[in-house]
């Protein structure tokens, strides 16, 4: 693999799944300085816990894949599955930037009100607007986009149970979110889940 399209295949991966990282985390750090308190917080249920180690493993296990397929690292968990066209495994980049630029926007939408699992206290007000007319949760539909983008684009059974394993983290965690904000909110969270999907 040299040309250039070999080199996306390659490397495209891992940098955007790497630059998602780093700049959530900068983003999280960012609000927690801004509102005072740790805008990080899973709840202490065991639900939350499984989604924060889900989550995690997610990220930190398509990191390696990415990073193995990059390298050409050894064994059946980081080798792609044959058959997979670069037609294709090129799409599946599109559908990762696509979904890094829809994180991106959403969450800088919500400013203030970002936060990282349930928090202890309810932000100030729902955000409502832009994205959030469309789907209630459209930060966590770009990260899926990325997940499924990258299982695409690096078709290996890590990378694949990596985008597996997101996709369950967030089924859990949007739906503790939206106990926590009915309870914080009351009616006003009732009417705008009943007008805005949950995803899309």
């Amino acid at each position: 693999m040299t040309g250039p399209t070999d080199l996306v295949l390659l490397h495209a991966p891992w940098v955007i799944l790497a630059t998602t990282s780093l700049w959530l985390m900068a983003a999280t750090r960012r609000i927690t300085a801004a509102i005072g308190r740790n805008a990080y917080s899973f709840g202490n249920t065991r639900r939350q816990r499984l989604a924060q180690v889900l989550f995690r493993t997610a990220v930190v296990g398509g990191l390696l894949a990415a990073a193995a397929h990059a390298t050409g690292g050894p064994g059946m968990l980081f080798r792609p599955i044959d058959g997979q066209g670069s037609g294709l495994r090129l799409l599946g980049i599109v559908v990762a930037l696509a979904g890094q630029g829809l994180t991106v926007y959403a969450q800088g939408h919500m400013g203030r009100r970002w936060r990282v699992g349930v928090p202890d206290i309810a932000p100030d007000r729902l955000v409502t607007t832009g994205l959030f007319e469309v789907s209630r949760n459209p930060t966590f539909l770009g990260m899926l986009a990325i997940a499924a983008g990258l299982a695409v684009a690096v078709p290996s059974p890590l990378m694949i149970a990596c985008a597996l394993a997101f996709w369950l983290a967030c089924e859990l965690q949007v739906r503790d979110e939206e106990g926590f904000l009915e309870g914080a909110f009351g009616q006003a969270y009732r009417d705008y889940k009943h007008a805005v999907r949950r995803w899309i």
